[in-house]
């Protein structure tokens, strides 16, 4: 096995190269080839097509939009939480809980819902309301920062202050915001 990982390790470290393979049996010969740079191509840019708010929060758009007004937050950011925190599923997600414990179309914990928001989370208007609400204290909370209040949304307020959110928060952050289209620049 070794003479077979330096064979391929040496016909790597030639270059540019254009190997022959032969029947069974017969050599493999390595034959190098002009690097001829590939002719540029125009690169052409998709834009990202624009879901509309009940594509995003589906049955639940009057809710998110009465929610995000009465919140003070962009009705699209909610509604892209909404679509985030549940992957696009929105019918049905009224008594969904996750792996975590988080409850309803906004996935709010329970200790969140309860005490803090004082919304019941199995109540799919409150847990919007609720939700709207906790994310407009969060971008206050962050100054303005949409992107850390929506960090975090997802790992908590102290671990974002901290320093300590995990990886997949700011994924979770910058997928609300390409659904939402926002940049993160206007945080």
């Amino acid at each position: 096995m070794r003479s077979l990982a330096l064979i391929v390790a040496t016909l790597f470290s030639m270059g540019p190269s254009h190997l022959h393979v032969h029947p069974h049996g017969a050599p493999i010969m390595a034959s190098p080839v002009s690097a001829k740079p590939a002719p540029l191509q125009p690169v052409v840019v998709k834009k990202r097509r624009r879901l509309s708010i009940p594509k995003l929060a589906g049955e639940y758009a009057g809710a998110v939009k009465r929610a995000a007004l009465s919140a003070h937050v962009p009705p699209r950011l909610v509604a892209a939480v909404l679509h985030v925190e549940n992957r696009g599923f929105i019918n049905r997600c009224a008594d969904r809980v996750s792996s975590e414990g988080a409850i309803g179309p906004m996935q709010l914990t329970p200790q969140t819902a309860w005490d803090t928001l004082r919304v019941n989370p199995w109540n799919p208007q409150q847990n919007i309301f609720g939700g709207a609400r906790y994310l407009a204290r969060l971008i206050r909370q962050f100054n303005g920062n949409i992107l850390l209040a929506l960090v975090a949304y997802n790992a908590g307020p102290t671990a974002t202050a901290q320093g300590d959110a995990p990886s997949s928060a700011w994924h979770y952050a910058h997928a609300v915001m390409r659904y939402a289209q926002l940049s993160s620049a206007a945080s």
